[in-house]
């Protein structure tokens, strides 16, 4: 009897200190909204999106990346020089932008615009993407930080969307996603407005590769506005 009470004892204490050692080891991180990450689903989302963006992605969020097994799936991206002309990531003096993807039956697309100094024109940039030889499966995602843009010009090869970009003294990050079907290309562009310019005289264009960042094709009042910023390009 004696001896049975010692094995319970001994079990009890493992139990106590044992297990939430290994459940310590699973917790890389934990945001204010109450997700818990490990480690390679927080390497994933700076790889996916930006380093910090950990702090934004909401329980619903978290289940929906779980639920469709994108974490995952099949990822590409490539670094390419500062002075190509059309790769996976392109950066400037001012901010840098990337394209990655992440593939099971279709793919996840996240472009990511990332400023590195407060921006002096603050008025209506536009951001979105050429397919070819691919189709959208859902609505794209715009946002600046937890703000979502939801303006979309859609085309049957692709879109844009206008943002007012935020007022606040910050040099903000700005993320696009969406889905698109496994094969063909995505084109991607950031065009920043040199000067002030209304909702609607910004959505004056067309997407073409022959574009603005291989995507937009301005006209009118907003042909001399945006300042032809590189686009950046993945194969699916």
């Amino acid at each position: 009897m004696r001896k049975r009470l010692f094995a319970l004892a001994i079990i009890a204490i493992c139990t106590i200190f044992v297990i939430p050692e290994v459940k310590a080891a699973e917790l890389y991180y934990k945001n204010d909204n109450g997700v818990i990450l490990t480690k390679d689903e927080y390497d994933f989302f700076s790889y996916m999106f930006w380093e910090g963006s950990q702090e934004l992605i909401t329980k619903e969020d978290y289940s929906r990346f779980v639920k469709s097994n994108i974490m995952y799936g099949e990822l590409g991206d490539s670094i390419y020089t500062e002075m190509q002309t059309r790769a996976t990531s392109i950066e400037t003096n001012n901010r840098t932008l990337k394209i990655v993807k992440s593939c099971n039956s279709d793919c996840l697309i996240s472009v990511t615009l990332t400023w590195k100094n407060n921006p002096t024109i603050k008025s209506y940039d536009v951001m979105g993407a050429y397919l070819e030889n691919t189709q959208l499966v859902n609505s794209p995602k715009t946002v600046i930080g937890s703000t979502s843009y939801t303006d979309i010009k859609t085309f049957n090869n692709g879109f844009g969307v206008s943002m007012l970009l935020p007022k606040y003294d910050a040099a903000p990050v700005i993320n696009q996603t969406f889905r698109v079907a496994k094969g063909g290309t995505i084109y991607a562009s950031y065009q920043h407005s040199m000067r002030n310019i209304s909702l609607a005289d910004s959505k004056n264009y067309t997407l073409s590769k022959t574009g603005y960042g291989g995507v937009f094709n301005f006209y009118s009042t907003a042909a001399n506005t945006y300042d032809r910023m590189n686009g950046v390009s993945i194969n699916l």
